[in-house]
């Protein structure tokens, strides 16, 4: 059975994928004595989802397992950064996970992981996201408001990447229509004790600050601070090179360094609710005295299965903007529904 287990391993770690299905062969075993025949698909925010032949795809709070046994390979991920590629097996103790490695047996505290994922899904597969849209007229002022997010992330052994994109356009009677665009790329690379490095792209446009574009660069690195199953506090630090233009004004080429807090919290209690905020301190340094910030905030809500209410703040601040027709702060809030895969 082990040296099964180990081809298997060998298998995904060269990029070959076995030749056959993933079939219903792994058990789920309760606190309470229960056990479930099932396909393990991922473990994140707490909760387990399985795929079963009786009950479908359902979701198991992983406090209710007492342990789990598949011979497909996972990654598993603990509170402190770890990341292990392996088959599973139980453990020789109650809430132990034994982890079989290429490199060896790792026992694994089950209450200290944090994520499993399998290795065998496809690129498509492992793509995780969301796509909001939010719509907003007010009679008075014939004011509309349309707002757009969308983002996906891909998780892979050591790494993750993740793109967003978020669109606001507002018209109103007598005025000139306010166009608020940007796309943020992030790739990560994680090692150990929570540490990490980060690379950071982004594409902005911003009417209301009379920005037309701009274009920034740059890396550096971070640590979790906070890092469980439902809750991750992380900061980081770096620096980055940009490019942007004003309505009235050419390309201005920048150096900033760059500051940020990242905070994520889940609760999967019905109904779900996931809190997610982020700040970037971004002091230029070509530019003395002049710093940005940029800040977002969302509460999400499940109404049904994969199905989502959202509320969302922005805020924008140049404390010296190189334009006379720009604002220093532009801020909002928007609501919006939406759908997550």
């Amino acid at each position: 059975m082990l040296s099964r287990r180990l081809m298997v391993l060998t298998f995904v770690v060269l990029g070959i994928q076995p030749l056959y299905g993933r079939d219903k062969t792994d058990i789920v075993y309760f606190v309470n004595g229960d056990r479930i025949h099932c396909e393990i698909k991922k473990l994140a925010r707490g909760k387990l989802t399985v795929k079963s032949i009786g009950f479908g795809t359902i979701n198991i709070e992983w406090n209710k397992i007492e342990y789990i046994e598949s011979e497909h390979p996972y990654q598993f991920e603990l509170q402190s950064g770890i990341r292990y590629l392996g088959v599973v097996a139980p453990g020789e103790e109650s809430g132990k996970i034994e982890v079989q490695t290429l490199a060896g047996t790792h026992t694994l505290d089950q209450a200290r992981i944090v994520s499993i994922e399998p290795v065998q899904e496809s690129f498509f597969q492992r793509l995780d996201g969301s796509i909001n849209l939010g719509y907003d007229f007010t009679i008075a002022s014939s004011a509309t408001s349309w707002s757009l997010n969308a983002e996906t992330t891909y998780v892979g052994e050591n790494y993750d990447a993740k793109a967003a994109f978020n669109s606001l356009y507002k018209t109103q009677e007598g005025a000139e229509p306010v166009n608020r665009q940007n796309l943020d790329i992030t790739y990560s690379r994680h090692f150990r004790d929570r540490w990490f490095s980060i690379g950071i792209g982004q594409i902005q446009k911003n009417d209301n600050q009379a920005l037309e574009v701009r274009g920034l660069f740059g890396g550096g690195i971070g640590r979790r601070l906070v890092q469980t199953n439902r809750t991750t506090f992380s900061v980081l630090g770096g620096a980055a090179l940009s490019n942007e233009k004003f309505t009235d004004t050419d390309f201005i080429q920048n150096i900033e360094i760059v500051g940020g807090v990242l905070f994520d919290t889940f609760r999967f209690n019905s109904p779900e609710i996931q809190i997610t905020a982020s700040a970037l301190f971004l002091p230029n340094v070509l530019d003395a005295g002049r710093v940005r910030i940029q800040a977002d905030a969302k509460l999400r809500l499940e109404l049904f299965k994969d199905l989502f209410w959202q509320l969302g703040f922005f805020e924008s601040f140049d404390s010296d903007p190189p334009s006379a027709l720009s604002n220093r702060n532009d801020f909002g809030i928007t609501t919006s529904f939406g759908w997550s895969f």
